[in-house]
């Protein structure tokens, strides 16, 4: 498995060579990281965390857990 990261926050980078399956676990503790990290920003500057935003990338994760499960991509 190759297990590329961000240079700044070490985030999970799929990468072409890992079974499909397990870069979806991957994105998705991803986007569960920066979802933390977001939020964490937003009550530092008093501000409420975007759900939506949040909930929009989730459904292109599983959007693309499909496809890969399906041999589209």
């Amino acid at each position: 498995m190759q297990d590329q990261k961000t240079p700044n926050r070490q985030y999970n980078l799929p990468h072409i060579q890992n079974p499909g399956a397990q870069e979806v676990d991957r994105l998705r503790d991803t986007i569960t990281a920066i979802d933390a990290d977001i939020n964490t920003l937003a009550v530092g500057l008093g501000t409420k965390a975007d759900k939506t935003t949040t909930a929009n990338l989730q459904t292109q994760i599983d959007e693309l857990s499909i496809l890969i499960y399906a041999g589209l991509i």
